[in-house]
């Protein structure tokens, strides 16, 4: 089903041609047709350049970030770009990948680029930051299982206010967006996002388990790690993950025109990409707020908070290939070390 693909930013071109009838006037066609093709991609090129020169600057980025984005990631950006023309609706593109994988930037990277080389209107979403408030979750925990009290599994998402906020942006309105403040657990104010009456044509959602399907009821039957166990020994709070994420999750994901897969190499190596993020949202948190108790969570915390990721995440690693537009294999430093594509070309 994969067709394996090493993305060259640049494709050749085949310059000129003749026709057995009408000599030199079609080559002449011909060559300027040529030549305009070569000139439009050359200005493409040299905009999707300074884009990333920008957006690398602006985020403290390296400069192997933007070479890394045009040999891999630039392809499908246009694939993208070029499937807005064809379409009379917004595009709801999913980029889906497990925490710390670096689903966050590379969004905001193919934004960037969309904008401002495609010329084409984008907003980006992040599923986190629709995550229920604290008290809400602590509600749910009351109604269905304590384990619902921590934010992650689905369940924890408020659907309904995405959705709104989907609608409200793909008609060109005004859309308060939320920020969740991961250091707090808890949503902060929302904010005021204005749209200046320019109709949204690409929507990139991002999220650790977009895309990924329900599993079977035989495959809830034993726990696979020891808060699940210990915890969860009736099976009512994975049985009520695996509901939520069949129902209303499933029909999110059903809209999707399009699933793009950041896919890791195992489970572990996320404990290692979660870790790191911790600790860049310590680093943060420390120079903007000194004098104040550092609220993120240690390396156990972190070691046990992730657990309530795991039987999805496994879950995800298996199913989402199949289910995937475009898939990129990263290795454990994030590296991409192959490229699949089956629903669009690039």
């Amino acid at each position: 089903m994969w067709r394996n693909v090493v993305h060259q930013t640049t494709a050749p071109y085949k310059v000129g041609g003749h026709h057995q009838e009408g000599g030199a006037s079609t080559a002449t066609l011909d060559n300027n047709v040529s030549k305009n093709v070569m000139d439009d991609e050359q200005h493409l090129d040299a905009a999707r350049r300074d884009a990333l020169a920008r957006f690398t600057e602006t985020r403290g980025l390296p400069e192997q970030f933007s070479r890394v984005f045009l040999q891999w990631y630039a392809g499908v950006t246009a694939a993208l770009a070029k499937r807005t023309g064809a379409s009379e609706s917004p595009l709801l593109v999913g980029l889906s990948g497990c925490q710390g994988s670096g689903k966050s930037i590379l969004v905001d990277a193919m934004a960037r680029v969309l904008e401002e080389a495609h010329r084409v209107t984008t907003t980006v979403l992040s599923l986190d930051d629709f995550y229920l408030t604290r008290v809400e979750r602590e509600s749910l925990a009351q109604r269905l299982h304590p384990l619902f009290a921590t934010r992650g599994v689905p369940g924890t998402h408020d659907i309904g206010l995405l959705r709104h906020t989907m609608t409200a942006l793909q008609n060109g309105e005004a859309a308060k967006l939320p920020v969740f403040d991961k250091a707090a657990d808890d949503r902060t104010d929302m904010v005021h996002q204005p749209q200046g009456g320019a109709q949204t044509q690409i929507l990139l959602l991002e999220g650790w388990c977009l895309g990924i399907p329900p599993q079977l009821n035989e495959a809830l039957q034993d726990p696979i790690n020891s808060t699940e166990a210990d915890l969860d020994p009736n099976r009512t709070w994975r049985t009520a993950v695996n509901r939520f994420l069949g129902e209303e999750y499933a029909a999110l994901f059903a809209e999707l025109d399009a699933l793009l897969v950041l896919q890791a190499p195992s489970f572990n190596t996320v404990f290692d990409w979660r870790w790191q993020q911790e600790a860049q949202l310590s680093a943060r948190f420390r120079e903007a707020y000194p004098a104040e108790p550092d609220p993120t969570m240690t390396r156990a915390q972190v070691s046990d908070f992730i657990l309530h990721y795991q039987r999805l995440t496994e879950h995800g690693l298996k199913s989402l290939p199949a289910r995937a537009d475009c898939l990129w294999e990263l290795g454990a430093d994030r590296s991409v070390q192959r490229m699949h594509l089956t629903g669009m070309a690039a």
